[in-house]
């Protein structure tokens, strides 16, 4: 059961052999040598392949499993939306493509463990041992401006193309209310993780969208799909002390020769 478990769980993240690179880490793209990112936020739907994994591993019941859940209630603080978010956003398949969010560092710091553990048993299983050298991780803030870098271009103009449309996930902030033109019709709130522009990296929404969380335990950085360009310029921080509707993460791999 425990392998047919792993095996799926390897698939849903992605799995890569290119002739070049040789390796790429589940899920991830190239940045240098040694440090490569996911191409997308961690989503709904990777969270739950982790929480069912927990889930039969411990128990529907165990504090394993309890300790996995996301907060869902963070649709109903000041700012954020209402009721139906709260029911539906983490369960709803309609949003099992969106990113997880209700989570809190320590959780965030555990699914990394969780995922290298993973990915190292399913290259034993394939014997491949050469490439085990490698670590899930949350970014630190100057690895998340190397991987961010190139996104810049999509600040220029207000953030917006030619046409008016959002390049990212960011929202118009006039004191307490979030406005979003119909031109960035892509959100309500959230979008897909695998929407708008990829940098020149190959990577999705390391602006706007969730605000991602760092190694550096309360900072985030990319702003998020409540807030103005201003918070999702790649020299920003946005701090946080809570699970929130607009925190998010995505992984980092270092793979070390």
């Amino acid at each position: 059961m425990k392998k047919i478990i792993l095996l799926a769980t390897i698939g849903l993240f992605g799995f890569s052999f290119n002739k070049i690179r040789s390796f790429v880490p589940p899920g991830t793209v190239q940045i240098n040598d040694s440090l490569f990112a996911d191409e997308c936020e961690i989503s709904n739907f990777a969270w739950q392949e982790y929480e069912s994994w927990v889930s039969t591993i411990y128990g529907p019941k165990s504090k394993q499993h309890l300790a996995v859940l996301p907060d869902t209630s963070v649709w109903t603080k000041a700012k954020s939306f209402n009721m139906p978010y709260m029911n539906h956003y983490y369960r709803h398949p309609a949003y099992k493509e969106y990113p997880v969010v209700g989570i809190t560092y320590e959780q965030a710091i555990e699914f990394c463990k969780w995922r290298t553990e993973r990915v190292k048993t399913y290259l034993t299983i394939k014997k491949d041992f050469k490439n085990q050298n490698l670590e899930y991780k949350l970014p630190t803030k100057e690895q998340w401006e190397k991987i961010a870098e190139t996104s810049s271009v999509f600040l220029t103009n207000g953030g917006l193309d030619l046409q008016g449309r959002y390049k990212f996930n960011f929202a118009d902030v006039t004191d307490s209310i979030v406005y979003k033109p119909v031109a960035n019709e892509l959100a309500d709130v959230t979008a897909p993780v695998k929407s708008y522009l990829k940098n020149a990296f190959g990577i999705y929404n390391i602006l706007g969208n969730v605000a991602e969380m760092l190694q550096e335990k309360g900072i985030s950085k990319g702003g998020a799909w409540n807030m103005d360009l201003e918070k999702c310029r790649i020299g920003n921080e946005v701090s946080y002390t809570q699970t929130e509707s607009w925190l998010g993460f995505r992984c980092i791999c270092i793979v070390r020769k």
